[in-house]
Formats: C-alpha cells, sequence, structure tokens
C-alpha cells in the first residue's frame, strides 16, 4: 500500500480554515472538558477507537455489561453539566457551536443507550460489534502485521463472554430485529471461520498463526450458537421498533434540526412527487413502453467482470478532471481512492464502499473504493444479472456519491484541516454526511456531468426516489402510520426498488430511522445555498460556498449556516 500524500492545498480553503478557527484566545476550561470527553470515550468504546486512529485498545472489546452501560450514562450526563456550567461569554463563536453540537451527540447518545436500550432490545448490536472489532485491523495496514494478528486473537477471544452477557442483556427483542440479526450472525460466523485467517494468511509466525485459527474457530461457534439461541427467542419475540413522535423529535433536535417530524414528512413527500414525476418523464425518453423497460436499457450497458475495477477507475479520475475544470469544489489533493474489488471477507456486507483511514492514523493512509464482483462460480448469466447493478450510469452515480466531489472529498477536507478542535474533526452528523454526498449527484448534473445525457439522469433519480422513499417509509413507520408491509410497497411500486431490495431497504428503516438524513440534509443543502447565493449577489460563486461547506467540518447543516450567514434560520 502507498501513504496518503496530501499536496499543497489552495490558498483559499487554508483562510476559510484559519477563519473557522479565529485568532481569539480558546477556553481552557472548555478545552479540557473536550479532552476529557473523548479520552473517556476511547477507553469505553475500544472498537470506535480503533476505527478512528486511536489503537491504545486495539486488543480491547467493549465492555457490554449493564454495569458499563450505567457508568457510561452517568460520564455523559456528568459532561452534560460540566458543559453547560461553562460561561458562554468565555468561548469564542466557534467553541460555542462546537458545544452545540457536542451536547447535541451526547444526547443522541443517551437516546439510544439509555432511553431506547438498543442493548437490550437489539440483537445486531452485539452481532455487529463482533465484526467490526476485527475488519479495520484486517483490512488496513494500521500497525505492523504481527502487532494486528496479536490484537485480533485478543479480540476473537473475548467474542464468546462478550455474546454470553449479550444473551443475559436481551429482552422484548423486535421480531424485525431478530430477523436481521439472524440474517449477520450467519455471515459473521462464516467471516470469523473463513475470512479472518484468509487474511493474515501469509502474516505473522506459524505459531501466531495457529493461535488464529483456534480464535477464529471459537468465535465462529459462539456466533453460531448465538444464531442457535436467536431462533428460539425468535418464537416469543414482541418488542415493537417504533420509535413514536417525542423519540423522532429528540432525533432531530440532536442534529439540531429545528424541525418537527411531521414538517420532516411533508417535505419528504413533497420531494418524492418532484422526483417520481421527474423521474417518469425521463424515462419515457428512453423507452415509452414503461418506467422498467427504461431501467432495463440502463442495466444492459453494464462493465464485465473483468473490467469493472478499471471502469470504476476511469470514472473516478474524469470526475475529478470535471470537478476541477468546472470548478465545483477547490480539491485539497489531487488523490483519488484506489478502486480495488471488495476483499473476500467483506462481499457479503457490502457491493460498493469507501473506506477511509482513520482521522487519526499514521500508517496505512491510503484510501479504498471499494467494488463487488460478481462470484466467478456463479454462471455466466448469473454473474450478468449481478453486474447490472454496476451499470455505468448508477456506476457513475454510485462514485459521485461515495467518492468525487461526495464522502472522498469530504475525507479531503478533514485531512487538510487537521487543527481543527476535537469536535470538528469527530463530527459525524448524519443529515451533513449523507446528505452532503446525496445532493451531489444531483449538483453534478446540473452542473453538465453527462452532458444531460437522459440515462445518466435517469440513474440519478431512481437513487433519489430511493431516498425519498427512506424519509417517508422511516418517519411513517415510526410514527405508526405505515407498516413494514406497506414501507414495502411504497419501496417497489413508488420509488422502482426491485422487490427484493424494497423489502431490504424497508426493513432497514426500524433500526436505522435516521436513513430520513440523506433527503432532508440535501434538501437542507440546497436551501442554504439558496440563502447563501442571495446574500452574496453578484459575488457568490460555486466553488466558493462548497469550499466554505465542507470546511466547516461534518457538524450539522443549522451550525454551518450560522457559520455561513451569521444567524440561525430556516432549515429549508
Amino acid at each position: 500500500m502507498r501513504l496518503f500524500l496530501r499536496c499543497t492545498v489552495a490558498v483559499s480553503v487554508f483562510a476559510i480554515a484559519a477563519q473557522m478557527a479565529q485568532a481569539a484566545p480558546r477556553s481552557r476550561e472548555f478545552s479540557q472538558a473536550i479532552t476529557a470527553y473523548y479520552t473517556a470515550d476511547w477507553a469505553a468504546h475500544p472498537v470506535t477507537a480503533t476505527a478512528l486512529g486511536k489503537h491504545a485498545g486495539d486488543a480491547k472489546l467493549d465492555d457490554v455489561t449493564a454495569a458499563a452501560f450505567a457508568a457510561n450514562t452517568a460520564r455523559l450526563h456528568a459532561m452534560q453539566t460540566r458543559l453547560a456550567a461553562i460561561d458562554p461569554a468565555k468561548l469564542t463563536v466557534t467553541e460555542r457551536d462546537d458545544r452545540d453540537v457536542l451536547l447535541g451527540e451526547i444526547d443522541r447518545t443517551l437516546l439510544q443507550d439509555e432511553d431506547l436500550q438498543s442493548w437490550r432490545h437489539d440483537p445486531n448490536v452485539y452481532v455487529g460489534l463482533a465484526s467490526s472489532a476485527v475488519f479495520p485491523l484486517m483490512a488496513r495496514d494500521v500497525a505492523p502485521i504481527a502487532d494486528r494478528l496479536h490484537n485480533v486473537i485478543a479480540r476473537e477471544a473475548a467474542i464468546p463472554a462478550m455474546l454470553t452477557v449479550a444473551r443475559s442483556n436481551l429482552t422484548a427483542m423486535p421480531p424485525i430485529f431478530v430477523e436481521v440479526a439472524l440474517e449477520n450472525a450467519e455471515g459473521a460466523a462464516d467471516f470469523f471461520a473463513h475470512d479472518v485467517p484468509l487474511a493474515f494468511a501469509t502474516g505473522g509466525t506459524p505459531a501466531a498463526r495457529a493461535a488464529l485459527h483456534t480464535a477464529s474457530a471459537n468465535a465462529a461457534r459462539a456466533l453460531q450458537d448465538f444464531h442457535t439461541w436467536l431462533l428460539a427467542a425468535e418464537k416469543t419475540a414482541n418488542g415493537d421498533f417504533r420509535l413514536g413522535t417525542q423519540r423522532l423529535q429528540r432525533m432531530l433536535a440532536s442534529d439540531l434540526i429545528p424541525m418537527t417530524p411531521a414538517q420532516v414528512l411533508a417535505a419528504g413527500n413533497a420531494q418524492l412527487a418532484r422526483d417520481r414525476t421527474d423521474f417518469l418523464a425521463t424515462a419515457k425518453t428512453i423507452d415509452p413502453a414503461s418506467p422498467e423497460a427504461a431501467l432495463a436499457v440502463l442495466d444492459r450497458d453494464h462493465p464485465t467482470a473483468a473490467t469493472l475495477v478499471p471502469t470504476a477507475q476511469s470514472q473516478l479520475a474524469d470526475l475529478r478532471r470535471f470537478v476541477v475544470s468546472h470548478k465545483i469544489v477547490t480539491l485539497p489533493s489531487t488523490d483519488l481512492p484506489k478502486v480495488i474489488e471488495t476483499p473476500a471477507f467483506a462481499r457479503a456486507l457490502f457491493t460498493a464502499a469507501l473506506d477511509q483511514p482513520g482521522i487519526f492514523d499514521t500508517r496505512g493512509r491510503q484510501a479504498f473504493y471499494y467494488v463487488t464482483p460478481p462470484d466467478a462460480k456463479t454462471s455466466a448469466a448469473e454473474q450478468d444479472k449481478f453486474l447490472a447493478i454496476f451499470d455505468r450510469a448508477i456506476l457513475q452515480n454510485i462514485s459521485v456519491h461515495e467518492a468525487m466531489p461526495g464522502h472522498f472529498v469530504q475525507y479531503l477536507y478533514q485531512q487538510a484541516n487537521p487543527n481543527r478542535s476535537l469536535v470538528r474533526l469527530l463530527a459525524g452528523s448524519y443529515a451533513t454526511t449523507e446528505g452532503w454526498a446525496h445532493y451531489t449527484e444531483q449538483m453534478m448534473l446540473d452542473q453538465g456531468l453527462g452532458n444531460h445525457d437522459a440515462k445518466q439522469h435517469l440513474a440519478q433519480l431512481q437513487d433519489a426516489l430511493l431516498r425519498d422513499c427512506r424519509l417517508v417509509a422511516a418517519i411513517s413507520m415510526h410514527t405508526g402510520t405505515m407498516t413494514l408491509a406497506q414501507a414495502t410497497t411504497l419501496m417497489e411500486k413508488t420509488c422502482f426498488q426491485p422487490k427484493a431490495e424494497a423489502y431490504r431497504e424497508a426493513r432497514r428503516g426500524t433500526s436505522d430511522p435516521g436513513y430520513f438524513s440523506y433527503t432532508l440534509g440535501k434538501l437542507m443543502i440546497l436551501k442554504l445555498r439558496a440563502d447563501v447565493q442571495a446574500a452574496d449577489g453578484s459575488r457568490f460563486t460555486l466553488a466558493h460556498f462548497h469550499d466554505r461547506f465542507l470546511a466547516a467540518g461534518l457538524v450539522p447543516v443549522p451550525i454551518i449556516r450560522r457559520e455561513m450567514l451569521g444567524h440561525d434560520g430556516a432549515a429549508f
């Protein structure tokens, strides 16, 4: 692997970052509180710390006992009190915004761990913890291989006990949560039995590899046992996945979004109607017979298994040239993620994804863009059907979202501003992160990407419809006005998702209601852009708006609005 090399950044980006940082003296009291918060958080959640590039706890697994959750909840409440007690007059403007961001993040965690108590009701919390504890140490060269091998073995050794605690914690599980966990537990067991040893097949000493095989087999067996336990528990599972209006309101407030669930739903329904009308009109220009026939035209134009990776890499280079030539955003680096086939041990997890280094990692700096090839053991017809998910128009839209100028450019801005506060470095607003990536899909076409090709527009609109249906399904299911079956029908009939995918997408909303953030974030960014353009008048440029937006960090959009315009305002 080659190291990530940061190239010279345009002066305007540095100027924006400096402006955000401000020259005024920072509050020592606030700085100490922030450092204390994150230090304690990394100690309590070593698996998360590993992903961020903090590796002191790489051999440890999170403590999932009820006592640990109680202690962590008490710590968060104490930090809320500590932050609230700091005199705002002693803080810079940016520090006051940072405090709002962190208080929101703390409340979101308390909603999850203290109010909803997902650790008592969602078995996938534990299945996910097992897999995510090991995956970053396998996939990235974050430390010498002997050290990573040692840490993987240590974490695997802790998995059986962790799953035993899980069984004592879990109660009143929603049946749909059990269904998802059963699928994931089966995949995770296979992951540990086969893929973990494969990732270290040539690393470490023979003795270490033998120890890894033993630890991996034990972890796989523990997950199989957990799967068996879930099968029995499924028969009496009677929990309710719905959050209700008040908890949805709290979720929105934790991302500093000044809207009610009803307002969000109304905006989502309106956007769905607009996108569907545009989709149907665009489809007719490709094949007047039906929208499905038009989508079939797109499906037939896809790379082969052999050309999938080079096609995606070539698209990234083309997208970078477009971003530069059309002055979309100032790129802090000329680097691109390296497109590779999804590692064998991760192909059950996703078909395409960006894998970026942890913000604090000092080695293993290459960013990867994974695309999953068809299974070589399947027939030619089956492989061709699989590759249809990467038709050239859809693949380009995915690449815009994941890489250029989507998530990868967000990552570049993180790396280009290492002197940000810890809050800015580690913020991860769902609506800002996914809203930006989704916004760029439409914005790039608006700026001329694809020369207004109807097939490219249809691909973008199909993805937009999916995100619109996520918003409508999430709010509706969690306020009790739509069933899972109705949400599935919405995905399939209104938003043109394949039948199997429609169910998976609707089901995701039961445990991830925040996936309303894709469309919501996009709408907030579009409104902010319009307001900034009105304020700037003839001085407005798209690149300058994007530079300022990204320089703020992945903090909530209302914070970015406040810092761009000098005041709060309507989300959209």
